[in-house]
C-alpha cells in the first residue's frame, strides 16, 4: 500500500514539474524570458516551429515566437547563472507574453571548478603576486569615457589561473561597479538562433572592490579553475558599470589562448 502511494505520489509530483517548466508561444505575439542574470546558453528544439534569441541590448532576455501554428510540443533549453532550464514549448493564443526564468525548474549547470581550496592559501597567493610589480605587463586594455580596465598580467598555481586586473579611474566621479563577468564566446559574433557562451565561474577574488574613488588605480586578482580557450574562441572578461537604465559604462577584455598557455608560473 505504501508503495502505491509512493508511486503515485512521484507521478503526481512529475506532472506538476512538467506543467511548471512549461511556456505558450504564438505567431502574432512575441514571448520573452527575463532572467536575472546574463543568458550564457540557448538551444531551440525544433527550428521550424520556433523562434528564439538573446536580446542584443538586454543580455538577461530571451524572445521567443512561433514560426507558424503547429501542434504537440517543442523545446527551450536556457542556461543562466550556472543552472539550466529545460522547457517544453507549447503554441497557444495566450495573452501572456512574460515569464521570469527564475520562477520554472532549474538545475546545477555543471561548472569548471576543481574543488575546494583553503581561502587562506588564495589570500596569501593574491597577496604575493600584489606584492610583486618585477613582472612585464600585459598590454590589454579597454578604454571608455575616462575608465581604463587592463589585465596587467596572468599566472599559473596549482591549477588555479590567478588574473591580475587593473582599474583606473581618471575621471572625478565615482566608479560603481556591479560586476565582472567571464566568459568564452566565439571571435567572431555571427548572427544566429543559438548562443554559443560559455560562463566561466571565479574561485576567488581578492579585494572585491565595488567602487573606484575619482583620479585613483586600484588591482585586483581574481582565480579561476585551469582552462584553456578552445580554437576559433577567446575568453572575454566585461566589466559592468551599476547605473541608472541601461546608461552603465561597459568594458571588455579579450583574452587569446595563447596569452593563457604563456601564464607565469610562482
Amino acid at each position: 500500500m505504501k508503495q502505491t502511494i509512493f508511486i503515485i505520489a512521484f507521478f503526481l509530483f512529475s506532472l506538476a514539474g512538467y506543467a511548471q517548466n512549461q511556456i505558450e508561444i504564438c505567431q502574432n505575439k512575441t514571448t520573452h524570458l527575463i532572467a536575472e542574470e546574463k543568458i550564457t546558453y540557448l538551444q531551440v528544439g525544433d527550428p521550424d516551429k520556433l523562434i528564439a534569441e538573446v536580446v542584443p541590448e538586454q543580455p538577461n532576455m530571451v524572445r521567443v515566437k512561433a514560426v507558424d501554428d503547429f501542434e504537440g510540443e517543442s523545446s527551450l533549453t536556457v542556461v543562466s547563472a550556472n543552472r539550466s532550464y529545460s522547457l517544453f514549448v507549447k503554441y497557444s493564443d495566450t495573452n501572456k507574453i512574460s515569464y521570469k526564468l527564475e520562477e520554472f525548474h532549474g538545475e546545477k549547470a555543471g561548472d569548471l571548478k576543481i574543488g575546494p581550496v583553503p581561502e587562506y592559501l588564495l589570500k596569501e597567493l593574491c597577496s604575493q603576486i600584489l606584492r610583486d610589480c618585477t613582472q612585464k605587463t600585459i598590454q590589454t586594455k579597454s578604454k571608455k569615457d575616462g575608465i581604463i580596465f587592463r589585465l596587467r598580467n596572468l599566472y599559473l598555481k596549482q591549477d588555479l589561473l590567478f588574473f591580475e586586473l587593473e582599474i583606473t579611474n581618471t575621471t572625478n566621479i565615482v566608479l560603481d561597479m556591479e560586476a565582472i563577468h567571464w566568459w568564452i564566446d566565439d571571435r567572431k559574433q555571427v548572427k544566429a538562433t543559438n548562443v554559443q557562451e560559455y560562463q566561466v565561474e571565479e574561485l576567488y577574488r581578492h579585494y572585491k572592490w565595488e567602487r573606484i574613488p575619482a583620479k585613483t588605480t586600484l588591482r585586483e586578482v581574481v582565480v579561476l579553475p585551469k582552462f584553456i580557450v578552445p580554437d576559433k574562441r577567446i575568453l572575454k572578461i566585461e566589466l559592468l558599470e551599476k547605473a541608472l537604465g541601461n546608461t552603465g559604462r561597459k568594458l571588455t577584455l579579450e583574452v587569446k589562448n595563447k596569452a593563457i598557455l604563456k601564464a607565469n608560473s610562482f
